[in-house]
């Protein structure tokens, strides 16, 4: 087993011959599990919930996709016409987002600063959670407006902790504490191979639609599937 300062997703996506699953772990034990056969384009997998949101994406219009890790939401986006390229933090995914045929760059999207403003940025895959805390949220969206041009959109997902279900007990847990629920700590598994822990954030929509508001982020949709959500939301004018 090793442990610590390994990157877990690059090692699952250099694993081409396993079919693995890649297990998130959060900070009271609780696990989940995500498929990457999509991602490594194994025949006939099913692309994730909500890749449909690329299709708020017009033909023609610039976007840029975080976290794109190996491309399949940029071919998604290629199919409808868009001018669009992606970023990820992870060099495997870049690379094999390449081999495919995409533009993608190594970038760290909490930093980057995008030159040529776009139409769209997406932030799927619960891209709302980069930011790692609910206090950090209107920095993080207020970086990504500036690499908007005028009237344009951020399209971003997150999961709901409200809608808790069978997670009641550490809802409540959290909200006894004082803390926000959506604040977690989580961990990558593949195989005998575990990551650091590390922030994110589980945004329910109000409390982002509020962060948004602060930087000039209206929401123009939403979308739900079960305790998950896509917001998009229009940029207008400038930062205070």
């Amino acid at each position: 087993m090793t442990t610590g300062k390994v990157d877990i997703l690059d090692i699952a996506l250099a694993d081409n011959d396993s079919h693995q699953p890649l297990i998130v772990e959060r900070y009271d034990g609780h696990r989940s599990i995500t498929d990457l056969a999509w991602w490594r384009r194994t025949p006939s997998a099913e692309p994730p919930a909500d890749a449909f949101l690329t299709n708020w994406v017009s033909p023609h219009e610039t976007a840029v996709d975080v976290g794109c890790a190996t491309g399949r939401g940029l071919e998604l986006l290629q199919a409808r016409r868009a001018n669009a390229f992606g970023i990820d933090t992870n060099p495997t995914a870049v690379d094999l987002a390449i081999h495919h045929g995409q533009r993608a760059f190594i970038a760290n999207a909490r930093t980057w600063a995008l030159q040529t403003p776009v139409d769209v940025v997406l932030a799927l895959g619960g891209g709302a959670g980069i930011c790692g805390r609910l206090e950090d949220l209107r920095e993080w969206l207020g970086h990504l407006t500036t690499w908007l041009k005028p009237g344009g959109r951020l399209i971003v997902t997150s999961v709901d902790w409200r809608q808790h279900g069978r997670h009641r007990a550490w809802v409540e847990a959290a909200k006894a504490r004082g803390d926000y629920p959506g604040n977690v700590t989580l961990r990558l598994h593949y195989g005998e191979h575990i990551g650091e822990w590390f922030p994110w954030l589980w945004a329910d929509p109000a409390s982002l639609i509020e962060s948004a508001a602060t930087v000039r982020l209206l929401p123009r949709r939403t979308a739900v599937w079960g305790a998950k959500f896509g917001i998009e939301l229009l940029h207008e004018g400038r930062n205070p």
